[in-house]
């Protein structure tokens, strides 16, 4: 190879190396821009994807996936950010507003948890709002999720009153141990509260005889990528306690429990199917 080179005539291999050059350059040029269009694609994807849209990524406080936060308001209420949720807060002498933009928030008053001095005798009414309608606390401990197609609002404590953004005529009282689905149209009628889909607050999804799609549906929201479950064994009945903050522990438990086995190109890109 040595001696070939060597009888190659100088102009042309310094042409050549010149010529090499220059292509390699626009390669890495457009790889970048490639690699540039693609991160803005998918990060306008992820924004545009979020049910509460740009709004949620500028939010007062937030969640990435797999993540919990605990925050003191300033009237001295708390509140808990499950998992990809954003909330803007509104405090000032009328009123104390939580605006829910996306995910699930636990919320307990400064009344309820009593805290001393005014906050526990705050007349200001503490409102969640969401895109569906807002609910009104009275002093009280209790969970919002919104989805984007609806709002699930769980009593803990004491009670809610919840209204409809398209029909704020029609109030629905919830007392402790009671939840309700409502859309920006509607309330449904209210439920016997599932105290299990509260855990989260401590770390697991507690369940009982569900569909393992469902199982798995859920613990997707926590996992960073993509978590899927093949239709051949979804409708396999699950009951359990389940890790949220480490799904793959929790997939470990499923795949130890059932005929069922985790398959993927990548820990981002996983999927359950038959064994």
């Amino acid at each position: 190879m040595q001696a070939t080179l060597q009888r190659v005539p100088g102009h042309v291999a310094a042409s050549t190396l010149r010529a090499a050059h220059a292509d390699r350059r626009r390669v890495l040029r457009g790889i970048a821009v490639l690699a540039g269009g693609g991160s803005l694609a998918y990060l306008s994807w992820q924004v545009a994807g979020t049910d509460g849209g740009w709004r949620a990524w500028v939010a007062d406080y937030r969640t990435g996936t797999g993540e919990q936060r605990s925050v003191t308001l300033a009237d001295g209420s708390l509140l808990m950010l499950n998992t990809r949720t954003s909330v803007d807060v509104s405090i000032d002498t009328s009123r104390r507003l939580i605006s829910l933009r996306e995910g699930e928030i636990l919320a307990e008053t400064a009344r309820h948890r009593g805290v001393p001095g005014s906050a526990r005798t705050d007349s200001r009414p503490f409102m969640v709002a969401t895109p569906h309608g807002r609910i009104l606390a009275l002093g009280t401990r209790f969970t919002v999720r919104s989805d984007g197609a609806r709002t699930l609002v769980s009593v803990l404590e004491d009670a809610v009153e919840v209204r409809a953004s398209r029909a704020p005529g029609h109030v629905v009282r919830l007392a402790a141990g009671q939840q309700v689905a409502f859309t920006g149209d509607r309330i449904e009628a209210p439920q016997q509260a599932d105290p299990a889909l509260t855990e989260w607050e401590h770390g697991s999804l507690v369940v009982n005889d569900w569909r393992l799609g469902d199982v798995v549906a859920e613990l997707a929201r926590y996992h960073r990528g993509r978590l899927a479950c093949d239709p051949a064994v979804a409708d396999i009945r699950v009951s359990g306690a389940f890790p949220v903050m480490d799904t793959d522990k929790a997939l470990a438990v499923i795949v130890r429990a059932f005929p069922v086995r985790v398959t993927g190109l990548t820990r981002y890109w996983v999927s359950l199917v038959p064994a």
